[in-house]
């Protein structure tokens, strides 16, 4: 339970330009061959090129297979695991969200309690992975999550992981003073009007999603235990490269 995506005529023509002594004859045989010539070169350019792009489109579409709800979002790791007429609907719309490109936070300021975890919009954290928290103060299971949310957020920081929360408007005034008392110590800020929680779909409390490095929303309505395998397998397809790496390879390339 919760917590509360032819022949003949080629024969013909050279014996018709063998048969032809003028210059013109002469002309039109070195015409032709720099016409092949041109004609194959410019077939291997559009090969090459065609090519690469084809390899750029196979890497995506290999990506993006990877994303498939067989291979990465699998049934069993959320709220909709068990199938009968109600979690039938629920893991419909989980699967309506996934692919999507995640909406826009509309929140108040950011809080957190540990100064390496913070917050921001979601166009900020582009090129990270996002862990949304969907919680809410009144919230049981949410609030016996927090420890264990702080310290995923804590393990994965480095790998390019940004854990953040968003407060269910109703009692989000006190937000700052329930988390801090539960050990939530991870970014997290009040929605305004519900507005982010209508916009990501939310079910269920609490309700996580994850987005990709691209700003795309990759998993909806885990299970609290199942945060952290849902993670490895998005970093599976996404892996952090720190920056030094990056530019290493890069320079090395182009030598």
């Amino acid at each position: 339970m919760p917590g509360t995506s032819s022949g003949a005529d080629t024969k013909a023509e050279d014996d018709l330009m063998a048969n032809k002594d003028n210059c013109g004859g002469s002309w039109a045989r070195k015409a032709g061959a720099i016409a092949v010539i041109v004609g194959a070169v410019a077939a291997t350019s559009f090969a090459v090129v065609g090519g690469d792009q084809g390899q750029r489109d196979r890497g995506s579409a290999q990506s993006q297979q990877e994303y498939t709800i067989e291979n990465f979002l699998t049934r069993d790791l959320t709220y909709a695991a068990t199938p009968n007429e109600a979690n039938d609907k629920r893991w419909e719309r989980i699967q309506s969200q996934i692919g999507k490109r995640a909406p826009e936070f509309r929140v108040g300021e950011w809080k957190s309690g540990d100064e390496d975890l913070k917050g921001g919009s979601i166009e900020s954290m582009r090129g990270e992975i996002v862990v949304i928290n969907f919680w809410g103060t009144w919230c049981p299971p949410c609030r016996a999550a927090m420890p264990r949310n702080t310290e995923i957020a804590r393990k994965y920081v480095s790998k390019k992981v940004r854990f953040v929360g968003v407060c269910n408007t109703r009692g989000s005034e006190t937000m700052v003073e329930t988390a801090e008392r539960h050990g939530g110590l991870f970014a997290t800020a009040a929605d305004i009007d519900d507005a982010t929680r209508t916009a990501y779909g939310v079910q269920w409390w609490p309700y996580y999603i994850i987005v990709d490095r691209e700003g795309i929303v990759r998993a909806a309505g885990l299970r609290p235990n199942m945060l952290e395998e849902a993670i490895d397998r998005i970093l599976a397809i996404q892996p952090y490269v720190p920056e030094d790496e990056t530019t290493a390879v890069g320079a090395a390339s182009s030598r």
